[in-house]
C-alpha cells in the first residue's frame, strides 16, 4: 500500500520455518505475501531433521521459526507477527488499539495453540489428548467459544495481523497437521465469528491464488471460504 516504505528501504528479510502451517511462520508469510514485501521462504522438510536441528541451533532459544533481518535475528512466534504487522502495516500505530489486536494474538498463542498441540504428550497419549479437546465439552472448544466472542466485528475491520493469525491457526487445525481433529470445518459450526473471518480472508484473492497449487496440508487453506 502507498503507507508502506518503498521495497528498496526494507531490510533484507529470510523467514525459517518448517514447510507447513502453524505458530508465527504461516501469518507472517501471509502477512508478506499480502503486502507485497520481498523476503527468503526459507522452508525445512520433516523428512530433513538434521537440517532443520542445524538451523534451530542459530536461534538463542533453539527453536523455529525465526526471521533475519538485515542478518539480525528476530524470534519468537508472536514477536516475528509484531515486528511483519509493524513493517507491513498490519498493526494500529495508536497504541490501545494494537494493543487490542495483539491481545487476540495472544489469546491464540497462549491458550488455544497448547489446547490443541498437547506437545507434553507424545504418541497415542497426545492423540487421545487431541481427540478428547475437540469434543463438543472439550477444552478447545472453551478456548474458541472465547476467542469467538474476542472477534465480534473484525470481519468487518480493515485486515491485521490478528486475523491473519486467526486464520492460519484455525485452518492448520482442520488441515491434517493435527493428528485427531476433523478435517473438515464442521468444529467452527456454531462460532459465528471465526467463520465469518475465515470466509473473508479465505476470499481475498491474493489468499486463493497463492494456497490454489500448494496441496498437502495447504488445502485447507485452499478451500477456507466454502
Amino acid at each position: 500500500s502507498s503507507d508502506l516504505p518503498s521495497t528498496s528501504s526494507m531490510p533484507s528479510l529470510r523467514l525459517h520455518w518448517w514447510d507447513a502451517p502453524g505458530r508465527g511462520g504461516e501469518p507472517a508469510r501471509l502477512a508478506l505475501i499480502l503486502k507485497a514485501i520481498p523476503f527468503e521462504d526459507v522452508r525445512y522438510s520433516f523428512a530433513d531433521k538434521p537440517t532443520a536441528e542445524a538451523a534451530r541451533q542459530k536461534s538463542p532459544f533453539g527453536q523455529m521459526p525465526y526471521l533475519e533481518v538485515d542478518g539480525e535475528l528476530v524470534t519468537q512466534s508472536n514477536t516475528i507477527l509484531r515486528y511483519v504487522g509493524r513493517l507491513a502495516g498490519l498493526l494500529p500505530e495508536d497504541p490501545l488499539a494494537a494493543a487490542k489486536i495483539e491481545a487476540i494474538m495472544d489469546f491464540v498463542a497462549m491458550d488455544v495453540e497448547p489446547v490443541a498441540l498437547c506437545s507434553h504428550l507424545k504418541g497415542e497419549e497426545q492423540l487421545a489428548a487431541r481427540q478428547a479437546a475437540v469434543l463438543p465439552d472439550g477444552p478447545l472448544h472453551k478456548r474458541l467459544r472465547q476467542l469467538n466472542v474476542a472477534l465480534e466485528g473484525q470481519q468487518d475491520a480493515p485486515l491485521n495481523m490478528a486475523q491473519l493469525k486467526v486464520f492460519c491457526e484455525t485452518c492448520a487445525f482442520v488441515s491434517g497437521f493435527y493428528s485427531g481433529f476433523p478435517q473438515d470445518s464442521s468444529m467452527f459450526d456454531e462460532y459465528d465469528n471465526i467463520k465469518a473471518l475465515r470466509k473473508c480472508i479465505g476470499s481475498m484473492t491474493e489468499v486463493k491464488e497463492y494456497y490454489a497449487d500448494r496441496g498437502g496440508f495447504y488445502d485447507a487453506f485452499a478451500r477456507a471460504a466454502e
